[in-house]
């Protein structure tokens, strides 16, 4: 199994209060590890790009999240794509950072 080093996907609201800015994995991976923190009450979902700069796209199902629910870590598969956001369906109160880590075999 091959890991890449853990990264920060961020939502700062700021900016984007239901999207996080995109992140580069370092290299293409089947499966993403996602630990998701306390949100606002609300479905994720995972898009991905050929490029950092490109057009993202959303990929499979939702991860629903409960209200007060968060410190959790949930596996994404996402047929080794490189280039990933994560969206919220409801706007965040606050900054959002949820720390990814590709990993392939």
């Amino acid at each position: 199994m091959i890991t890449g080093e853990p990264k920060n996907a961020v939502i700062t609201i700021a900016t984007d209060d239901d999207l996080t800015a995109a992140v580069d994995l370092g290299r293409p991976y089947e499966t993403l590890l996602v630990y998701i923190p306390t949100i606002t009450s609300a479905d994720l979902t995972c898009y991905v790009s050929e490029t950092l700069a490109g057009t993202y796209t959303a990929l499979g199902k939702s991860v629903v999240v409960a209200a007060g629910t968060g410190g959790f870590v949930d596996i994404w598969d996402i047929g080794g794509f490189q280039y990933i956001k994560i969206g919220a369906s409801a706007a965040q109160s606050a900054n959002r950072t949820f720390v990814v880590l590709g990993v392939r075999s």
